[in-house]
């Protein structure tokens, strides 16, 4: 009898060793993880990036490269890892022999991830023996609360209540705003290197928009998740924006040359706005943590009446702490594109 107690004690022993927890995601789902996980696989951009700035040293692998302008706001070691790649729409599956190298404790996964069927995740990564962890990441507001599944993961349950403090305290402030702001203001989201890309009102993609108390002019039924429609100049002519939030450059530096926009109201009176980027977008594409600080941005922008932000100061507090870097006064406007005005 004390021998098979023994034996059981042994074994109760090795199992926490490397399975000491369970572990409840946000769909759910119970899991056995270990009690110390040393590496994640974040298998989407946006929590990979959720995972960096609240436990960097945890990441096992990135989804794909970062570019050189994303890299010069990221550690060196981060950067170099492998890419392992990941599920994040569109038919994209990870590198199963990678990961396989790799060994990570765990995967994340996206909610949006789960309707692919368990089976066909773990037939794409070979059928290794991995955890399977899903975080809802789709609004603002679900990113914002899956910092504290994150930081229960890897034990940095004090830092991920610090990031989550600040953002449920931005979307609180944008709900203030936006019941107290007598006008939404009417925005076109220009998008493509000919402004004649939008993204529908319920878009995702859009989604600051509205969270700051604007009116998306772009209209829709249905909406494409991977987002994206294109239109034609007399439908932008038609909407006629007040407001005008540009993503790429190149139209930027040529939406005040071009004839055709300047009978737009926004073009008008110089209400046209190039949207941030560093190290990654302050709006979406891809979306992130940094959506916090761009709606912040976006508050002051549409309802300056009503609120009014030293962006140079509020950008370095957010830099510093989200990234944990100092924010120079030469990158802040590179970032906000004033060396394309």
């Amino acid at each position: 009898m004390k021998r098979i107690i023994h034996v059981l004690l042994l074994l109760i022993s090795f199992l926490s060793l490397s399975y000491g927890k369970e572990f409840e995601d946000m769909l759910g789902n119970k899991i056995d993880i270990k009690e110390n996980i040393t590496k994640i696989h974040a298998s989407t951009p946006i929590l990979l990036y959720s995972l960096y700035v609240i436990d960097k040293d945890k990441i096992a692998g990135l989804n794909f490269p970062f570019t050189q302008g994303e890299a010069q706001y990221l550690e060196k070691k981060i950067v170099d890892l492998p890419v392992l790649g990941g599920w994040f729409g569109q038919g994209r599956t990870p590198n199963s022999e990678m990961i396989l190298q790799v060994k990570p404790d765990l995967i994340l996964l996206s909610d949006f991830t789960k309707k692919m069927g368990e089976e066909k995740i773990k037939a794409s990564l070979g059928n290794i023996d991995v955890p399977l962890v899903y975080l809802k990441s789709n609004t603002l507001e679900e990113l914002i609360e899956s910092f504290a599944y994150i930081g229960k993961l890897v034990n940095k349950e004090a830092r991920a209540k610090e990031l989550q403090e600040y953002g449920t305290n931005v979307l609180n402030l944008a709900k203030e705003i936006s019941l107290k702001a007598n006008k939404k203001p009417k925005v076109y989201y220009a998008e493509g290197k000919n402004g004649l890309e939008t993204e529908c009102d319920t878009s995702l993609h859009s989604e600051l928009i509205t969270l700051a108390g604007a009116d998306n002019v772009h209209k829709c039924k249905e909406t494409n998740p991977f987002g994206k429609q294109s239109i034609n100049f007399e439908q932008v002519l038609q909407y006629n924006p007040e407001i005008i939030l540009v993503y790429e450059k190149e139209f930027f530096q040529n939406i005040y040359k071009d004839s055709k926009w300047k009978y737009i109201t926004a073009v008008k009176n110089k209400q046209v706005y190039f949207l941030p980027k560093g190290p990654f977008s302050w709006f979406d594409r891809p979306p992130s943590f940094m959506k916090l600080l761009g709606l912040k941005w976006l508050l002051n922008i549409f309802h300056s009446n009503l609120y009014q932000l030293d962006m140079n100061k509020e950008a370095k507090e957010f830099y510093r702490l989200f990234l944990n870097m100092p924010l120079s006064d030469e990158q802040l406007n590179e970032i906000m594109g004033k060396n394309l005005e």
